[in-house]
């Protein structure tokens, strides 16, 4: 894995544009609606989305989000406005070159749902998005630590999450994942957004 920088605190996001996310409120919001993902994986899917460079990112945030949302539903409106608020927080951070990214897990308070399957799931959700570029265009562009980045993914997606409470150690754990998560997503991101003369393909990282 890649060197970890110093850990934030990812309790709450905060956006100067925006109001804070609350987490249980999107969930529950998400929930009424039966949709299948947390907003865990829904800022996930849209910061690959976003890494990924996709000249019709919105589009496709809007085809993967909200197909099974009916406009005319009061329920369904108030979970699109969480998703949007997700997306829009996502964008904000994503485009902070001074590594913004934090990302958006269940407090403790939400019971029901533990940290790691959290980061697990926030892995899978940022392959789903990123894939929506197509593998063949990521791996012409993602520099050597981009690949190992993007294998990283695969791996922490594909963890066995152990149930019962968790001790230190495995606190530790997790917050090391947790960082490493947020700075492998804005590597790949900045792989995918370095600027490149019209017609070359490079992998350096600037």
């Amino acid at each position: 894995m890649l060197p970890l920088s110093p850990r934030l605190d990812c309790a709450l996001i905060n956006v100067s544009s925006l109001e804070t996310l609350d987490y249980a409120h999107c969930l529950d919001a998400m929930r009424r609606c039966k949709l299948t993902f947390s907003p865990s994986e829904a800022q996930a899917i849209a910061a690959g989305l976003l890494a990924g460079n996709l000249a019709d990112r919105d589009a496709q945030w809007s085809a993967a989000m909200y197909a099974d949302l009916d406009p005319n539903d009061a329920l369904a409106q108030e979970c699109r406005d969480c998703l949007d608020a997700i997306y829009q927080v996502a964008a904000e951070q994503m485009r902070d070159t001074d590594f913004g990214l934090e990302l958006f897990l269940p407090p403790q308070e939400v019971v029901d749902y533990d940290p790691a399957s959290a980061l697990r799931d926030w892995a899978q959700g940022f392959l789903f998005g990123f894939g929506l570029a197509g593998e063949a265009r990521a791996a012409a562009l993602l520099s050597p630590e981009g690949q190992e980045a993007l294998r990283d993914f695969y791996e922490i997606g594909n963890m066995e999450v152990p149930g019962g409470p968790v001790g230190e150690e495995e606190e530790q754990a997790l917050a090391e994942i947790e960082e490493y998560l947020r700075v492998a997503a804005m590597l790949i991101h900045e792989d995918m957004h370095v600027p490149r003369p019209t017609g070359e393909v490079s992998h350096e990282i600037h």
